[in-house]
C-alpha cells in the first residue's frame, strides 16, 4: 500500500522540476527510495518506465506552450530541459506522430498524459487519478455546463492482443477523432486510460447530443498500428453539471457514474457464418451484473474434463448502443477470429481459446460465472462474476477486473462469502495455469 503513497511523491517532484533536466537518481532520493525499486515500481503500475513517464509529462506541457504561445519549437524545447531541438522532436514526434510545427498548425488538445495521482477509494481498490483541476475550474466558471464524456470499446482487448502502447495508440486516435468532429471551441479532458470528457460549456443538450452521435457514427472505423488494423469505437454518455464549488475528485465521480450508466446501454450480439446468434451479453438490471449466453452448446469432452461446448470458426459482432430513449441507436460491426468456448461441468467458470488463422493458440481466457443452465433449445445461460485470468501465447498469466469485483461486493452486488469464493477460484486456475507450464 505504501509503494502508492512513493508513487504520488516521485510523481509531484516531476511535477516540481518539470522544466529542468530530471535524473532517475534525484527522483529515488526526493522518495527515500532506491533507484532500482522506484523503476520497478514505475514499470509494474504504468507498464513503461519511470524516465518515460518523465518524458510523456514533458511533452504533454510543451505541446501546450506551443498552443498558448508563439515561442519557437527550439525555445520551447530548451524551456523544457531538452538538450537540442532535434533530441525534442523526435520524443515529440514518438507520442503524437506528427513533428511540432505541424502538431501546431492542426491541433487544439494537448492533455495526452495529464498529472495522475493514486488515491484508494472506499472500496478500497487504490485507483489511479487524471488531474481534472483545469475541467473543475471551467465548470465553476459557470452556472450550467454540458459535459459529453467518451469511453472506448473494448481497449482490454486491444491491449491483450496488441500490446499496452497499442492501447495508446487507441487512445490518441479517440481523442484526435473527437477533436476532429467536435472542434477547437469547446475543451478536451482525459479522464483515464480510455475515457475522455468534452466541456462543451452553455451549449443546450440536444446540440450536444447530436455532436455526440456525429461522432459516434463512425464507430467501427480502423486505425493502423504496426501493419495491424485495429477497429476502434466509442461509446457516450451526457451530463448536465450545475453545481458551484465543484472540486476535481467530485468532477470525475460525476463524469465517471455517466460512463457507468451509459455503459449500461451498450448491447453486444455475436454472429456466426450462417446468420445465427452464437453468443449474446447483456447488462441486468436486477442483478447488477452481465449476464450471457451461448447458443448450440453439445457435450464433450476437453483436456481430461467433461462438459459442454461450442465452437465459433468466426464471429461478427453487432453492436447497438443508444445515447438516451429519444434517439435512435448507433449500430456498427466488428470481427474475430476462431474461437472455443468450453464449460466443465460442476464447475463454476468457463474458458475462451481464441486462434489464429493457423489454428494456432493466441489466448486464453478463463471467466468466473454462476447460474450456469443448459436450456431445452440447446443453449447455455450463465451470470458473469467480473474476475478473468488471461493467459497469452507467451504464457504470461494476468488477473483481470479485480477492482470492479471489489466495487461489486461495496455495493451489495455479491456477498463477501461469494467475493472469497471468487477469488480462490481465481487463484486455483492461475496456480493450475502456472503448473501446466512448468
Amino acid at each position: 500500500m505504501d509503494s502508492y503513497y512513493i508513487l504520488n511523491d516521485a510523481i509531484q517532484y516531476v511535477e516540481d522540476h518539470i522544466k529542468e533536466t530530471i535524473l532517475a537518481e534525484e527522483i529515488a532520493a526526493a522518495c527515500n527510495y532506491s533507484v532500482s525499486n522506484l523503476k520497478y515500481l514505475f514499470h509494474k503500475v504504468f507498464q513503461y518506465g519511470m524516465m518515460e513517464y518523465v518524458n510523456r509529462r514533458k511533452i504533454t506541457n510543451a505541446a501546450c506552450r506551443l498552443l498558448k504561445t508563439q515561442e519557437s519549437v527550439c525555445s520551447v524545447a530548451f524551456y523544457y530541459g531538452f538538450c537540442s531541438q532535434e533530441v525534442f522532436t523526435r520524443a515529440f514526434y514518438k507520442i503524437w506522430q506528427e513533428t511540432p510545427g505541424v502538431y501546431r498548425k492542426k491541433r487544439h488538445f494537448y492533455g495526452l498524459y495529464p498529472k495522475q495521482e493514486f488515491i484508494c477509494d472506499e472500496c478500497g481498490v487504490f485507483r489511479r487519478r487524471y488531474d481534472l483541476t483545469g475541467l473543475a475550474e471551467e465548470l465553476n466558471a459557470r452556472d450550467c455546463s454540458i459535459v459529453v464524456c467518451f469511453d472506448i470499446v473494448g481497449i482490454r482487448f486491444i491491449k491483450t492482443c496488441y500490446g499496452k502502447e497499442a492501447g495508446e495508440a487507441a487512445a490518441l486516435h479517440a481523442l484526435l477523432r473527437i477533436e476532429e468532429f467536435m472542434g477547437g471551441d469547446c475543451s478536451l479532458y482525459r479522464l483515464a486510460g480510455d475515457k475522455f470528457a468534452v466541456n462543451l460549456g452553455t451549449a443546450g443538450y440536444h446540440a450536444a447530443r447530436n455532436a455526440a452521435l456525429e461522432i459516434l457514427k463512425v464507430n467501427g472505423t480502423s486505425f493502423i498500428y504496426k501493419g495491424n488494423e485495429i477497429s476502434l469505437s466509442m461509446f457516450a454518455g451526457l451530463s448536465q453539471i450545475t453545481a458551484r464549488g465543484i472540486t476535481s475528485k467530485q468532477v470525475f465521480d460525476t463524469l465517471n457514474l455517466t460512463i457507468e450508466t451509459a455503459h449500461k446501454r451498450l448491447f453486444r450480439n455475436f454472429i456466426v457464418p450462417d446468420g445465427r446468434p452464437a453468443f449474446q451479453l447483456w447488462y441486468d438490471d436486477a442483478c447488477g451484473l452481465y449476464k450471457g449466453e451461448v447458443s448450440h452448446a453439445h457435450r464433450e469432452s476437453n483436456r481430461g474434463l467433461h462438459g459442454f461446448g461450442c465452437s465459433i470458426p468466426y464471429e461478427e459482432t453487432n453492436y447497438l448502443f443508444s445515447v438516451d430513449d429519444e434517439t435512435e441507436p448507433v449500430r456498427w460491426k466488428t470481427t474475430e477470429n476462431e474461437y472455443r468456448l468450453f464449460f466443465p461441468d460442476g464447475e463454476d467458470w468457463y474458458r475462451k481459446t481464441v486462434y489464429d488463422s493457423s489454428k494456432e493458440v493466441v489466448r486464453e481466457h478463463y471467466y468466473i460465472i454462476r447460474n450456469l443452465r443448459f436450456q431445452k433449445n440447446r443453449s447455455l445461460t450463465y451470470t458473469l462474476l467480473h474476475l478473468e485470468i488471461m493467459r497469452s501465447a507467451a504464457g504470461r498469466v494476468m488477473t483481470l477486473n479485480d477492482g470492479e469485483l471489489k466495487e461489486a461486493l461495496y455495493e451489495g452486488i455479491i456477498s463477501k462469502r461469494e467475493y472469497k469464493r471468487i477469488l480462490d477460484k481465481g487463484k486455483t486456475i492461475c496456480n493450475a495455469i502456472e503448473k501446466k507450464r512448468e
